[in-house]
């Protein structure tokens, strides 16, 4: 039976070893739910769902978990907008609480940060292509030594 320190430390690193490949195989699945989206995209042209759009830039330069956070409320908006619209079913995708999960993760001091609602609105197209490009910025960062 482990007490103390040592099993404190052991329980410490397991999880260290356990949630860093987790996160990256989660933006992997974010991303393959991302394309299918992108798919559907053109279906929904003149949809008129516009979406406050943060880019890859504000997620690298200093605001990742507010970034995110904003494409999690966003992305929820174009789902439940789609879902209402009869184009694909409300719990098929779980792109909002993934990338919650993310920015838990992320989570550091972000005084300087916008507000989503101060983001530019985008169409779900470009909405949907930037969160990609933010993504793949994100799997690109965890793979560099």
């Amino acid at each position: 039976m482990l007490r103390g320190r040592s099993a404190l430390a052991r329980v410490c690193l397991c999880l260290v070893c356990l949630l860093g490949p987790a996160a990256e195989l989660q933006s992997r699945d974010l991303l393959k739910q991302v394309q299918t989206l992108i798919g559907i995209a053109p279906q929904l042209n003149d949809s008129g769902c516009w979406l406050y759009t943060p880019t890859a830039q504000d997620y690298e330069q200093k605001c990742p978990s507010s970034s995110l956070t904003c494409f999690s409320e966003e992305v929820q908006v174009l789902i439940d907008e789609w879902a209402n619209a009869g184009v694909i079913k409300k719990g098929r995708f779980r792109l909002k609480r993934g990338l919650r999960l993310l920015a838990v993760k992320l989570k550091k001091t972000e005084s300087e940060c916008s507000r989503c609602e101060l983001f530019p609105e985008e169409e779900a197209k470009t909405f949907l292509s930037k969160l990609k490009e933010t993504i793949q910025k994100m799997n690109s960062r965890s793979l560099s030594p």
